[in-house]
């Protein structure tokens, strides 16, 4: 009897233990909620904890791909720019994120969002034949994201039923994670699971859920903002109360062409590094892509795009589709037929008008010189103006690209 009443005061004070850092390590997870915001890492937009402790009311999701990773040591990032503003775009995901795995983040957020928007920047890239690829899938993904999306009521059976089939589809390069999330959505989705498996779910969510807590902290604690160094180091104008006006953006984007045109002077527009490392290899590149007549036309990823927009129909949230250029230079290099490209721009505005979705639409700027800073990446130009768009949806105003 006493080894049974050791036994259960261990359990108590195992469990207070446990509530007491999970209390702590939430508290702290929102220190700082902007700079969490704007952080550029993996490891934030994986994290359940940090993602919803840190949403704030003058805050929206932007999801992205390896955009994000680019230009953030200008002030034309948005990391940069958005800084001490009224505004702070709570920006999502790193190189390899595509549509589907946003899907599941925004399913597992969106209770956390005080402003009902959300932004998906599309890379043109994405919608090649294979879609998004399985390694690529399973190095980003969130076990307790994909269970908070599993428990969202909120999200209709047919739209989970798709993720859980694509998802089972590409997780196959890992076993053991598609085997727990199987047993997740036996427990969560589907209630057909024993006492067992239950109490075996619970225990896994449950340490999956303390390591999400502690190692965004501690990770968070060791993240300085690097400085900036180069052309330009502090923004053109003192915002009033942090408001951005048009003079605002107009004086970047007048910034921007100044540091194009001394830094982007080759024959694609792209910077000058960029363009270096890309020389040798130009004549493999030329013409190769003559024969892409279907280029970025098929594939998966426009259902994946799809249930990104279910999720926010059934969800609430009114999304904005920014749709990005190719590099008209360096497409027209390969011979990427026209064709295919503006009737890949078609397509997306198709989907987005069936879904009511608004469009931040930068088709027409494939020619623009500087809006790139590599092949595919938003350079100077580029991401001033998708910035702007991104800012005056936030404002409730509408798109004017």
């Amino acid at each position: 009897m006493r080894r049974f009443k050791a036994f259960v005061t261990a359990l108590i004070l195992f469990a207070m233990t446990v509530l007491i850092v999970h209390i702590v390590t939430r508290e702290h997870a929102a220190d700082d909620p902007a700079g969490y915001a704007l952080w550029d890492s993996e490891e934030k937009s994986l994290s359940y904890t940090g993602l919803t402790a840190n949403m704030t009311d003058n805050m929206i999701p932007v999801f992205a791909s390896s955009e994000l990773q680019h230009g953030t040591e200008t002030i034309f990032h948005p990391c940069r720019l958005f800084a001490d503003t009224d505004f702070t775009p709570m920006l999502i995901g790193v190189g390899y994120y595509q549509s589907l795995g946003h899907s599941v983040t925004l399913s597992a957020i969106e209770d956390a969002m005080p402003v009902r928007k959300a932004v998906l920047i599309l890379s043109p890239q994405w919608f090649r034949k294979s879609g998004v690829v399985d390694q690529a899938y399973t190095s980003r993904f969130s076990q307790l994201l994909y269970q908070h999306m599993l428990t969202n009521e909120k999200l209709s059976g047919k739209t989970k039923e798709y993720i859980s089939e694509r998802t089972a589809e590409l997780l196959s390069p890992d076993p053991q994670t598609r085997d727990r999330v199987k047993l997740d959505e036996a427990v969560l989705l589907m209630d057909q699971a024993g006492p067992v498996d239950r109490f075996s779910q619970a225990v896994w969510e449950r340490f999956l859920t303390w390591r999400d807590e502690e190692s965004i902290v501690l990770r968070q604690k060791t993240v300085r903002v690097r400085p900036l160094q180069g052309l330009y180091t502090e923004k053109p104008v003192s915002e009033e109360e942090g408001h951005l006006p048009d003079s605002f953006w107009k004086s970047m984007l007048e910034l921007a062409e100044a540091d194009g045109a001394a830094n982007n002077t080759n024959e694609f527009f792209i910077k000058d590094d960029a363009y270096a490392r890309l020389e040798p290899y130009l004549p493999l590149k030329k013409g190769m892509n003559a024969d892409a007549l279907k280029g970025y036309q098929t594939g998966p990823e426009f259902s994946d795009l799809r249930c990104f927009l279910d999720v926010c129909s059934e969800t609430g949230v009114e999304p904005m589709l920014v749709i990005l250029p190719v590099n008209g230079y360096y497409y027209d290099f390969t011979a990427f037929p026209q064709s295919a490209r503006q009737a890949y721009y078609e397509k997306i505005r198709k989907i987005a008008q069936e879904y009511d979705a608004a469009v931040a639409d930068f088709s027409g700027d494939e020619y623009t010189k500087y809006f790139f800073e590599d092949r595919v990446h938003l350079g100077q130009k580029g991401w001033v103006m998708v910035s702007e768009e991104i800012y005056r949806f936030y404002q409730g105003e509408t798109p004017a690209a």
